[in-house]
Parts: structure tokens; C-alpha cells; sequence
């Protein structure tokens, strides 16, 4: 069942940074406060940002498997390696699904 338009309303109006410092700052007291609203805006944010995750691990493989590029300088393979270690690093604490690496070597 889709969410309804009261709800829909609510969600549109709550300040999504300012409720998950709430909910860090004191979890045990402001978590189960959450209203219906809040919940399902986190829901929906959660949602959206492992397909953001995924879509961004998928460009990183990629890109990975297309270097290097001949047509391009090392400069530039540099910078595009090194914007991949840093996606790859913010994803990583996000996925549950262990890296190729860590299916290696056992550890992170």
C-alpha cells in the first residue's frame, strides 16, 4: 500500500539532517520517539542512498576494468584511481557484502 498524502505532507516537511543528529546525539531517548513520518523518510533515504552505493560501486568496477586508458595522460589516470580508492572507501562501512579483497585476504 503507497504511502498516503497526509504522510507524504509530513515527510515533506521534517529537516532530514537535523533529525538523524537527533537520533545520533541521543539514540536510546530520541530513536523511539520517531514519528510514522520521520521513519519512513528514513526508510525512503536509506533506500536511496544503497542505490545510490550500488550504482557507484558498479561505476567504480568499471571504470576499473576499462584502465588504463591510452588516450589519456598519466596525470589523469592518477586522479581517476584515486577518486575510485575514495568512493570505494566511503562505500565500504555501507555494504554488508564483503569486497574481493576481503574474500582474499580474510580481513578488511
Amino acid at each position: 500500500m503507497p504511502a498516503s498524502e497526509a504522510l507524504l505532507a509530513a515527510v515533506s516537511r521534517l529537516d532530514m539532517i537535523e533529525l538523524c543528529s537527533r537520533i545520533i546525539t541521543k539514540p536510546e531517548r530520541n530513536a523511539p520517539r520517531a514519528t510514522i513520518a520521520e521513519i519512513y523518510a528514513l526508510a525512503m533515504a536509506t533506500e536511496g542512498l544503497w542505490a545510490i552505493a550500488l550504482e557507484a560501486t558498479l561505476l567504480v568496477n568499471a571504470l576499473e576494468r576499462a584502465m588504463p586508458w591510452e588516450s589519456t595522460d598519466a596525470e589523469h589516470h592518477e586522479h581517476v584511481a584515486i577518486q575510485m580508492a575514495a568512493i570505494r572507501d566511503l562505500l565500504t562501512p555501507l555494504s554488508p557484502i564483503p569486497t574481493q579483497q576481503e574474500n582474499t585476504d580474510g580481513h578488511r
